[in-house]
């Protein structure tokens, strides 16, 4: 369904209910009572206001959560946690939101601020925090790089297991491991779910395989405990090279109503973490500041959430 049909439309969160119709059975800290999937907003894009004001304006536009960054640059640095990010989540709590994931640099077991973060957040009863990244490496052997990562995220899963709460490993297009999705089974296969598991991009596995994402999906599904929405396009470049464009919900290439009739087979419902990568204004980048009016930010970051609310309902 393209995004023109309906994005006049105010749907209310309270019509998700139909998205979910059975128990959910992959990923960590599911219950029989989670059949509704939390909509949020990645705060990178509300890098321009402070914890009350973020949780302020993601409310009043309608977000049911908001997916954190704990991370450098983003609006809890990783040094700080201890005291900044109660203080976040209790004001985002405050405003009627959740905060059922965080989104994280980490990938080192042996860092401590590792310890710090993910103490922190079990502490606050954040079920799960996305990691960073591992990038694969010139001159080096893919299976011994694969390796590498797999033993990473083993080490990892006793921080997760002894603070309760888990890891989110996100399939990113490029030159990212795990973005073939694989991969990234490759390093998580074995692992238990519940505390080690998969945030499934739909716009990162269509960019690697338009084709293939349906079955990758399938084969990561036990694993798979957080998803990211975002839309894209492929136009040209002035040299006439290929070039990847991010565009509004509903205006790309994401085969949404296919994508979300795939997670329905796979009993898959978990929350979303909606992302904004068109221009913005700067908020696409995370920027401090923002450059474009407030009420125009509210207004198309809305419609991509309407969007996703009405995709739900059918």
């Amino acid at each position: 369904m393209k995004r023109r049909r309906f994005i006049h439309q105010a749907v209310s969160s309270a019509m998700l209910a139909p998205f979910v119709p059975v128990p959910l059975l992959s990923g960590a800290h599911r219950t029989e009572s989670a059949t509704v999937p939390k909509l949020c907003i990645f705060s990178k894009h509300l890098q321009w206001l402070d914890y009350r004001e973020m949780a302020a304006l993601a409310a009043k536009i309608g977000f049911t959560g908001i997916d954190l960054t704990v991370r450098e640059g983003g609006h809890v640095q990783p040094e700080r946690v201890t005291r900044d990010l109660p203080e976040a989540v209790g004001l985002i709590r405050d405003a009627g939101l959740d905060v059922p994931m965080i989104t994280t640099g980490i990938t080192d077991p042996d860092d401590p601020v590792t310890w710090q973060v993910l103490e922190t957040a079990g502490k606050l009863g954040i079920p799960l925090y996305r990691t960073g990244w591992f990038i694969y490496r010139e001159g080096e052997p893919v299976a011994d790089q694969l390796g590498q990562a797999a033993s990473q995220l083993q080490k990892l899963q006793q921080i997760n297991r002894d603070n309760r709460i888990a890891a989110s490993y996100q399939n990113h297009s490029g030159s990212y491991i795990g973005s073939s999705g694989w991969d990234l089974l490759r390093i998580i296969e074995g692992l238990d779910p519940r505390w080690t598991g998969v945030q499934y991009d739909i716009r990162h596995a269509m960019v690697e395989g338009p084709e293939s994402w349906p079955y990758v999906l399938e084969l990561l599904a036990p694993y798979v405990n957080s998803l990211d929405i975002k839309d894209f396009t492929w136009t040209k470049s002035e040299g006439n090279q290929p070039l990847l464009t991010n565009v509004p919900l509903g205006e790309g290439m994401v085969p949404f109503n296919a994508y979300l009739e795939k997670l329905r087979q796979l009993r898959i419902g978990a929350d979303f973490s909606i992302h904004y990568e068109y221009p913005l204004g700067g908020a696409e980048h995370g920027s401090t500041t923002l450059e474009i009016p407030v009420e125009e930010f509210i207004g198309k970051v809305r419609a991509d959430l309407d969007f996703m609310k009405q995709l739900l309902q059918n």
